[in-house]
């Protein structure tokens, strides 16, 4: 039998407050009243050149002042996609820290001050700074431990920006806060494992058959028109 610690002082935060924003090249639009958080990239030619643009980024803050997350800690933010949108490619959701100086009645001069920085660090391609999620299911999950620890640093809320980024066309639909399914914070003790726990799943896997293993479900999802990607 398989040896498993139980987590122990697990903690849930549901989001505080989560809306998308579009980036095109030189404007930015503000998407509060909607029943999703939509993650898209449109992708297209134009004169022999790729034109790359951004019509939902969700961006999605938290209250963290009664979290302390230590370097034995494990924080990770959960997001579940109602549904995925794409023309076959593989889909990469990168997440980078934001400014909190914000809520979900802000206008886009506002989220322009909070994401600056956060676009400079995209456009510059340094991946220290990102966390990405390219598992292709509906939960994604990104972990944030140091990112709530700088955050805390400077005040009690943190706030993050999720962008696609393909090589054609992509639409993603977040479950908002408002859903009873939208983003949230788990923050867990790292669980300490017995000493004969690997030895014990050594075993275990060697005694399995091969009727107890399950063949993973693939699903393929037709290449969509590119008339259903948001403008």
């Amino acid at each position: 039998m398989l040896n498993c610690s139980a987590f122990g002082d697990v903690r849930t935060i549901p989001a505080l407050q989560d809306l998308y924003i579009s980036l095109g090249e030189n404007r930015i639009s503000v998407y509060n009243q909607s029943d999703i958080l939509l993650c898209a990239v449109n992708v297209s030619e134009q004169n022999g050149s790729k034109i790359i643009s951004y019509p939902g980024c969700p961006v999605v803050q938290f209250d963290v002042s009664d979290l302390n997350v230590t370097d034995n800690d494990a924080a990770i933010l959960l997001l579940r996609a109602k549904s995925i949108l794409t023309q076959g490619d593989p889909v990469l959701v990168g997440l980078i820290s934001i400014g909190s100086d914000w809520d979900e009645s802000s206008d886009y001069t506002t989220f322009l001050v909070n994401i600056l920085p956060a676009r400079k660090i995209i456009k510059s391609n340094d991946a220290s700074a990102m966390s990405s999620n390219t598992d292709g299911d509906s939960i994604f999950a990104f972990d944030v431990s140091k990112k709530i620890k700088d955050a805390k640093a400077r005040g009690d809320k943190v706030s993050f920006l999720l962008e696609a980024n393909c090589n054609s066309s992509a639409e993603i639909s977040i479950f908002p806060r408002e859903s009873g399914m939208g983003p949230c914070l788990v923050a867990m003790p790292y669980p300490e494992m017995p000493e004969n726990t690997s030895n014990s799943a050594t075993d275990n896997a060697g005694n399995a058959s091969k009727e107890d293993v399950e063949e993973p479900v693939i699903v393929t999802i037709d290449k969509m028109q590119n008339s259903s990607i948001r403008q």
